[in-house]
């Protein structure tokens, strides 16, 4: 496909850890040039501080232009995990979402705000559950698409500690979107291409780690010794009302802080306009929720190049709903039909984490070190509750709960040492991570069919999951030419523990519980060339893999002909991880200086992957007791994805920028030697914004988003409904009434169109008729609109 566009994306940077650098001296910010070579140390002490007095220099006379020179300097912890590295110079595709970012746009989740990041998409169903083994919509933000994978196969952290993975099973069905809360968080970082050489399990096709706030984040914004704000909003797409409150306190030794954060909304809006009971109905389904979480942090100094800092955070998110989709004769069983189907949907995670920092440039050894031990725990519970009548007004009922917990142990050891041998620099990265994982469930059910809740079966047995990786990488570099060879070798063991029932029952069925284990090792080598500031290619391989999960290696269900049918799943000890073999040809750099700077890049990148796992129909029949439907988790598929992308910031003047960027992705999946387009591979997205700030006091902003129509030819099946083209133009404006009082509010989907992504209907058939389709479409016109008070 030829591309004809002048490309934008939003790819702002971490204001306030600039400020955080910017004064280095304060005793509780990092020195950010630890860990680097010697040579390069000076380099950038000399650099830094010329770009210092510069700004000092212009500050009272053009604020907005030191704002601009801050915003060029993003920062990211993901791309190297060796400290903070400088995106431009990092030989991947590395994108940076502020705090800022979030406030601006008023982003009340992860949706919101990674929705301006071409090739980033968040899948997120419409709720409408159907049946007793219908999930759709119960995930909610069900995960993070990067580059055409999505679930599982991308790599998700919270300060660094991987979030609970997604489980999806009969009526239930575990997201993993919804373990955050945007208001947070300093950064959203977005890493794309595999990060197994780093991180191991999970990178298949990109990573997103979510970094919280600190104390100092909160202090610097007035440079004082306390800090408290309160922030209120309101957003019309589920008529949800928001707010958090933030305190922070710190002196020389020890900072600190906390933020309590809530939000109550209803079901999300669409462009449905029939209002029935039963399969015609187009409007959302009644649904109330209410989430709460809280931050709190605790910082100490312990001596001038040593930092304890001790986190804690816990969420609960609720919702229920009426599913008048599923009445009027819309669901009926053995000759009732349903007269109430509510559903209910409960979300707890809670975490504590221990972090130690080393910075002192002045070691021989390693001048960065930093250990991490953290714990978390997360359960998701999922109701059903049916009830119906029949013809002679006797009376029914069905329910169901599904409980899925993910519990983690883990700790991490990473270091950075720098050297120079001869005329090359070197900069060592190297460190270990060791964790253990529970994964459990547990189901029960009352209906004419099974009444013994007790003896429901799980759905796959309680399993533990060890894990242990250890990886090393090495920047190299030589005037203007970089050279980075990483490698990592992972170990994983899962062992499961089944209780009575479950034992007896998979083992009838021949596939008794089975430990699973299994090794990778991913290399990786990049190289970058600084030819000039404004050219400056890199090229890296990269190699990924995911190990199988605990309910695909081990899982069965058989409910023993319910419904006049006869079918099972049952597990397989043989799975073998996924894989990936990826490379990456991109192009940065920075065009002018001062008024009308550019800042571009560029990427082109291709992988394989193999042996993905799916479940898969391995043999017998829906009528028969002695040989019943099969379905199993296997490795059948293996696909190919190749893509362009592009953004650009075009900073015409101290107060206008202009921004875009673009995605194009295309993917296949063969299965049985059969090939077809690859589902979860979005259309081409292209973004284009503009931004007006001429003083520190007010800014308004326009973004237009646009994504090209699904052809048939790229999905598995012509029967599926083929999203159409759109583009929508939302607008945004903020203004400082006083110096510590802020109004931002936003208009989405201006011009109220009617339109369906993708990711979020996909699987959707023609033939589901008008109504259904037109139940998945996104929210129409809608606004929101927040202030916040801090100082």
């Amino acid at each position: 496909m030829h591309l004809k566009q002048r490309l934008v994306r939003r790819l702002l940077p971490a204001l306030i850890a600039e400020i955080c650098a910017m004064h280095a001296g304060h005793a509780l910010a990092a020195d950010p040039q630890a860990g680097e070579p010697a040579e390069q140390q000076s380099a950038t002490t000399n650099a830094s501080t010329s770009a210092n007095a510069a700004a000092n220099a212009v500050e009272s006379a053009n604020p907005q232009r030191v704002r601009r020179e801050e915003a060029l300097k993003a920062v990211s912890v993901t791309a190297t995990r060796g400290g903070t590295a400088d995106p431009n110079r990092t030989a991947a595709t590395v994108s940076v979402i502020t705090s800022d970012d979030i406030d601006e746009n008023n982003a009340k989740d992860v949706k919101d705000a990674l929705k301006y990041e071409p090739g980033v998409e968040v899948r997120r169903s419409v709720y409408r559950p159907a049946g007793i083994t219908g999930s759709t919509g119960r995930a909610g933000n069900e995960g993070i698409n990067i580059r055409g994978l999505e679930g599982n196969q991308v790599l998700l952290l919270e300060d660094g500690v991987p979030l609970p993975q997604s489980y999806a099973f009969g009526s239930g069905s575990a997201g993993r979107g919804d373990y955050l809360n945007t208001d947070l968080y300093q950064r959203i970082e977005v890493l794309r291409g595999p990060t197994s050489a780093l991180y191991g399990s999970d990178g298949l096709t990109g990573a997103v780690n979510f970094v919280t706030k600190d104390p100092s984040d909160l202090l610097a914004i007035y440079n004082k010794k306390t800090y408290f704000s309160l922030k209120a909003g309101y957003d019309s797409t589920d008529r949800s009302w928001g707010s958090t409150a933030t305190a922070a306190f710190g002196g020389d030794v020890v900072q600190g802080m906390i933020a309590l954060s809530g939000r109550h909304g209803h079901e999300t809006d669409n462009k449905g306009d029939s209002n029935t009971l039963g399969a015609s109905r187009s409007t959302p389904d009644p649904l109330t929720y209410n989430n709460r979480s809280a931050l709190g942090k605790l910082v100490f100094k312990l001596t001038p190049h040593d930092t304890l800092k001790l986190t804690a955070e816990t969420l609960s998110n609720a919702n229920s709903s009426d599913g008048l989709s599923q009445l009027g004769g819309a669901y009926t069983w053995s000759g009732y039909t349903a007269n109430g189907y509510v559903t209910g949907n409960e979300v707890n995670s809670n975490r504590v984490q221990l972090d130690y920092d080393h910075r002192d440039a002045t070691n021989p050894y390693f001048q960065q070190l930093h250990a991490s031990l953290y714990y978390r725990n997360a359960s998701t519970r999922q109701t059903l509750d049916i009830s119906g009548a029949n013809a002679s007004g006797a009376t029914s009922s069905r329910s169901r709960t599904n409980d899925y917990g993910d519990n983690i142990l883990g700790g991490s050891v990473v270091a950075d040492s720098a050297f120079n041998t001869g005329v090359l620099q070197h900069k060592l990265t190297y460190g270990f991570d060791a964790s253990v994982s529970h994964y459990s469930t547990a189901s029960s059910a009352g209906s004419e069919w099974t009444s013994n809740a007790d003896g429901y079966p799980e759905a796959f047995p309680k399993t533990t999951q060890t894990s242990l990786g250890a990886f090393i990488q090495d920047e190299i570099r030589w005037n203007k030419l970089s050279v980075v060879p990483g490698v990592r070798f992972d170990y994983y063991d899962m062992t499961p523990h089944p209780d009575a029932t479950y034992e007896s029952m998979s083992a009838s069925s021949t596939k008794p519980t089975s430990t699973s284990t299994g090794n990778a090792v991913s290399p990786r080598l990049a190289i970058l060339y600084e030819v000039s500031p404004a050219f400056v290619p890199y090229v890296q391989y990269a190699h990924g893999f995911r190990a199988p999960s605990a309910y695909q290696v081990n899982s069965f269900y058989n409910p023993a002909g319910s419904y006049g049918l006869y079918y099972q799943q049952v597990g397989n000890p043989n799975l073998k991880p996924e894989t990936s073999n990826s490379v990456e040809v991109g192009l940065r750099g920075k065009l002018g200086v001062g008024h009308g700077q550019v800042n571009y890049s560029a990427a082109a990148f291709a992988g394989r992957y193999s042996n993905f796992i799916d479940s898969k129909v391995v043999g017998g029949s829906l009528t028969s007791a002695t040989n019943p439907y099969t379905v199993q988790y296997v490795n059948y598929s293996k696909a190919s994805i190749q893509g362009l992308e592009g953004k650009a910031d075009w900073y015409v003047n101290d107060a206008l920028e202009v921004k875009g960027g673009f995605a194009w992705i295309h993917g296949t999946e063969t299965k049985d030697g059969v090939t077809s387009g690859l589902d979860t591979v979005p259309p081409l997205a292209v973004v284009l914004g503009v931004k007006y700030a001429p003083t520190e006091r007010w800014f308004a902003s326009a973004d237009l988003t646009y994504n090209s129509r699904k052809s048939k030819s790229q999905m598995s099946s012509s029967s599926y409904f083929a999203t159409p083209s759109y583009t929508i133009l939302d607008l945004h404006a903020g203004v400082n009434i006083t110096r510590h009082v802020s109004v931002t509010a936003g208009i989405n989907n201006v011009f109220d169109r009617k339109y369906w992504v993708w990711n979020d209907v996909r699987g959707l058939a023609d033939s589901d008729g008008a109504a259904k389709i037109d139940a998945y479409t996104a929210p129409g016109r809608n606004f929101n609109v927040a202030m916040k008070i801090d100082f």
